[in-house]
C-alpha cells in the first residue's frame, strides 16, 4: 500500500529519495536561517549588522555563482552535491561548537555565513540540471513541484521545530540539527542511481571558455535576457524585507520574541505549500509564462499591505498570503529555463539564474539593514512592496514571457 502511495507521488525512486534529502536538509536551512538572525540581532542589536551578515550570506553566489555553473556542466553533478553536503555540515558543526564555547563573535558568524554560502553555491544549480536526467519530459514540472514542495514543508515544519528548541534546548541546537540535516541529505544522495561522469582537467582556459561560451548564448535569447533580468531587480526588492525586516518588524513593532518570528516563518512555510496546489491548479488553465507575472504581482502587493500590519495575527496571515505566490514564481521559471536550454548549458544558466537571485539578495539584505535604521520596518515593507509589484507589472507588457 505504502510503496503504490509513493509511486503515485514520485515519478520514480530517485525523485523520491532527492525530495526526502532536501525536505530534512531545508528544515535544517530553516532552523540555521532563524538561529543566526536572532542571534546577530542579540549579540550586537545592531540591524545594520543583521544586514550585512545577511549580505556575507548571499554574496558568495554573486562572486563565485558564474564559476560554479561551468563547474556543475563539467563534472558529475551529484558528486558535487555530496562534497557541498559534506562542507556544509562540518562548517555548520563549527559554528555550534563556538557557541558551546561561547567564544562567538561577529568575526566568526562572518566567516561561517561566508563559508556556508560559498559551499551552498554549486548545490542547487546541480540539482536542477541532474533533474532532467532522473525524469521524463513530460514529469518535469511535477518533479520540479516536488523539490520546492519539499523546501516548502520544511519552511512550515522547521519553524515550529525552531520554536521547540529554542524553548526546551536552546539557541545552539539549531545549528546542530542544521548540521545532522546535510549528513542525512548527504546519505540520501548517496543512494541515488545515476551514471557518473567522466572526469574532466578544469584550467584556467577551460574556465575562460566557458564563460564566454555562456555569455554568448545568454546574449542570443532574448527570452532569458529578460527573465534574469526581471529576477534580479524584483529579488531586490523583496528578499531584503523578507530576511532583514521580517525580525526587526517582529520585535520591534509587535513587541514579540524569537518564538513569535518563528511562528511567522511557519506562515510563511504554510502558504509555500498552499501555494504548490495553486500552482498546480492554476498550470490547467493559464501558462507558465503567467503563473510567473501573476506571482511576482502578488508577491509584491502582498508585502506592501504589511505597511498596514499591527498584530502577530495579522502578520502571519498576510506573511502565508505572500508565500502562496511563491511557488507561482519558481516552478514556471525553473520547467521555462528547463525547457528552453539544452543539457550542454543548463548548469550555467541556472548558475546564472542563482547569481540574479542569490545575488540580488546580497545587495537587497544590505540595503535593508541600512535603510532600517533610518526608517520604520513597515515603511520598509510597504516601499519595496510597491516597486515588487511594478516589476510584473513591465513582465506583463514583454509578450514572449507572457505568452511562454
Amino acid at each position: 500500500m505504502r510503496g503504490s502511495v509513493i509511486r503515485k507521488v514520485f515519478p520514480n525512486r530517485n525523485v523520491a529519495l532527492l525530495f526526502y534529502g532536501q525536505l530534512i536538509s531545508h528544515i535544517g536551512d530553516s532552523l540555521y536561517l532563524i538561529g543566526l538572525m536572532w542571534l546577530v540581532l542579540e549579540l550586537t542589536g545592531s540591524k545594520a549588522a543583521m544586514g550585512i551578515v545577511a549580505m556575507i550570506s548571499y554574496l558568495p553566489m554573486l562572486l563565485f555563482g558564474m564559476f560554479a555553473g561551468i563547474l556543475v556542466d563539467l563534472v558529475d553533478r551529484r558528486r558535487v552535491m555530496l562534497a557541498s553536503d559534506l562542507l556544509r555540515a562540518i562548517t555548520v558543526g563549527l559554528l555550534a561548537v563556538t557557541l558551546g564555547l561561547e567564544a562567538t563573535t561577529l568575526g566568526v558568524i562572518f566567516v561561517v555565513s561566508f563559508a556556508l554560502s560559498t559551499f551552498s553555491t554549486v548545490f542547487n544549480p546541480a540539482r536542477d540540471a541532474l533533474l532532467p536526467e532522473l525524469v521524463e519530459r513530460e514529469q518535469l514540472l511535477r518533479a520540479n513541484a516536488l523539490m520546492q514542495v519539499s523546501h516548502y514543508a520544511a519552511m512550515l515544519l522547521g519553524p515550529a521545530l525552531g520554536a521547540a528548541l529554542l524553548g526546551s534546548l536552546g539557541l545552539i541546537h539549531l545549528f546542530t540539527f542544521d548540521a545532522l540535516s546535510f549528513v542525512a541529505s548527504f546519505f540520501a544522495l548517496t543512494l541515488l542511481r545515476t551514471k557518473v561522469s567522466a572526469r574532466i582537467q578544469i584550467g584556467a582556459e577551460v574556465l575562460r571558455g566557458h564563460f564566454m561560451e555562456m555569455v554568448r548564448y545568454i546574449h542570443h535569447d532574448q527570452r532569458l535576457r529578460f527573465m534574469l533580468g526581471l529576477t534580479a531587480i524584483n529579488n531586490f526588492f523583496i528578499m531584503g524585507p523578507a530576511l532583514v525586516g521580517t525580525p526587526i518588524f517582529v520585535k520591534e513593532v509587535l513587541q514579540r520574541g524569537a518564538a513569535s518570528y518563528a511562528l511567522v516563518e511557519s506562515a510563511l512555510g504554510f502558504g509555500m505549500l498552499a501555494g504548490a496546489f495553486v500552482t498546480n491548479l492554476a498550470s490547467r488553465y493559464m501558462n507558465k509564462g503567467r503563473i510567473l507575472l501573476v506571482g511576482i504581482i502578488g508577491d509584491g502587493l502582498t508585502y506592501a499591505a504589511i505597511y498596514f500590519c499591527h498584530s502577530l495575527e495579522a502578520l502571519m496571515a498576510l506573511v502565508a498570503l505572500h508565500a502562496v505566490a511563491i511557488p507561482m514564481i519558481v516552478v514556471p521559471r525553473t520547467a521555462l529555463v528547463q525547457e528552453w536550454v539544452g543539457p550542454e548549458h543548463r548548469g550555467r544558466v541556472f548558475s546564472l539564474l542563482n547569481v540574479a537571485v542569490v545575488g540580488m539578495t546580497a545587495i537587497s539584505n544590505a540595503a535593508a539593514g541600512w535603510l532600517a535604521e533610518r526608517m520604520s520596518s513597515a515603511a520598509l515593507f510597504g516601499i519595496f512592496g510597491v516597486f515588487a509589484t511594478l516589476c510584473g507589472v513591465v513582465g506583463w507588457g514583454y509578450a514572449r514571457l507572457r505568452n511562454a
